[in-house]
């Protein structure tokens, strides 16, 4: 994409919401970030507001809130865009303690991140901050509601709408920024880059998980899981030996491979979930649930006839799909009406739940407490009372012998 173009685009979500609709700058931020994808990753520093649908313009949002006029939940992008990198003269380098990754259990984009940090063995190499399982507020300014910090021993927590008392194992605050919020990271990262003159100091309206944070120049290097997790994969190589025993997620003679099952595996399934949970019309339910279960269909058939989504060998596409499956009986089922078959109902898909479970760094990355909590209690308008259902008890299962070692 030319430069000036970019360049226009980027004016068009910096300048105030008078001069652009919502829907312009939306769309905006979305050409953006594709653009800047393709040119590896340049970072965006003023992020304005993307709001698809509701809330109304200047206001802070969650996933909740990505809904298009038809009723469809639509994701937005990821703007966070700067990587590490072991290149000579790289503005972040790989580099022991100098990194800090926050993330929640319960969110399956930042749980493949972890997961990539612990097949790595990095978790020596970069710290861990793990928010509170159940969204409250992040400000007295405005009604939003978002991750935040505990301690495992703090009080325990009611939901948005004042139901249940949640306690906080499990949490772990933030050690390096010491943020109330993650939202409060966003905004301290705006700062700091207003003052490099990087940026006007906006820091968005959606605080998302995962956040990998510099403690060097105090600012986000990325909040985009997939390039988080290639980070961790190919970086930090000059850590791997004293860190541990390591695994090539991305082997180059597999990427076309893993691109491809990874984009309809994102929109149909890992995606395809939430398009069932948060769709607001009968309409747009009915094509994300056909969408999801056909996909599903397609994963059993090939996981019929090779140990893993892309051969022989486990790659990012396995950590990928895994964090979705993992959820769906627990919650997506009941929760997002995801209730035409359980991956229960699948054999090849429920043993190979089972033999990813079992490796070494994936399970050791699952917090199924933290997973149901977050889901059934942090969104009054699906769940007001805060309910948590018992559950079929999936993990008691994925710890059960597997039949995957036959290929």
């Amino acid at each position: 994409m030319p430069k000036a173009l970019i360049f226009m685009l980027k004016l068009c979500l910096a300048v105030g919401g008078g001069h652009f609709s919502p829907l312009v700058r939306s769309r905006a931020a979305i050409v953006l970030s594709r653009a800047l994808k393709a040119r590896g990753g340049t970072h965006v520093c003023s992020v304005a507001s993307t709001t698809v649908g509701t809330p109304a313009e200047g206001k802070s949002r969650s996933a909740l809130d990505e809904i298009d006029k038809d009723g469809r939940f639509v994701r937005t992008p990821s703007l966070f865009r700067d990587k590490i990198s072991s290149e000579p003269g790289a503005r972040f380098p790989p580099a022991k303690g100098r990194y800090h990754l926050y993330i929640s259990y319960g969110c399956p984009w930042a749980n493949r991140c972890l997961a990539a940090l612990n097949l790595k063995g990095l978790r020596d190499v970069v710290g861990l901050s793990v928010v509170h399982p159940t969204w409250q507020s992040t400000s007295a300014e405005d009604e939003h509601k978002g991750w935040v910090f505990r301690s495992p021993n703090d009080p325990a927590v009611s939901s948005p709408s004042g139901m249940g008392s949640f306690d906080c194992k499990g949490c772990v605050p933030d050690t390096v920024e010491q943020a109330a919020s993650i939202r409060e990271l966003y905004e301290k990262a705006a700062s700091a880059l207003k003052e490099k003159g990087l940026g006007d100091g906006n820091p968005g309206k959606k605080f998302s998980v995962p956040v990998l944070w510099d403690k060097e120049e105090g600012v986000i290097v990325n909040n985009e899981s997939e390039e988080i997790l290639r980070m961790f994969n190919s970086e930090f190589k000059d850590f791997e030996e004293s860190a541990g025993d390591s695994i090539d997620l991305c082997p180059s003679n597999l990427m076309s491979k893993i691109e491809a099952v990874n984009s309809w595996v994102y929109e149909n399934i890992n995606n395809g979930v939430y398009r069932c949970g948060f769709a607001k019309t009968q309409l747009a339910y009915e094509e994300a649930i056909e969408s999801l279960y056909k996909n599903l269909d397609k994963a059993e058939e090939i996981l019929s006839k090779q140990r893993y989504l892309c051969g022989s060998r486990l790659t990012e596409a396995d950590i990928r799909l895994f964090m979705t499956l993992v959820r769906f009986d627990e919650v997506y089922q009941v929760y997002f009406k995801c209730n035409k078959k359980a991956i229960a109902d699948y054999p090849n898909l429920r043993n190979y739940c089972r033999d990813l479970y079992q490796t070494n760094g994936i399970g050791d990355s699952i917090n199924m407490d933290h997973i149901k909590t977050h889901y059934y209690t942090s969104h009054p308008t699906l769940n007001h009372y805060a309910v948590i259902p018992a559950g079929p008890g999936v993990i008691e299962d994925y710890k059960q012998p597997h039949d995957r070692d036959r290929f």
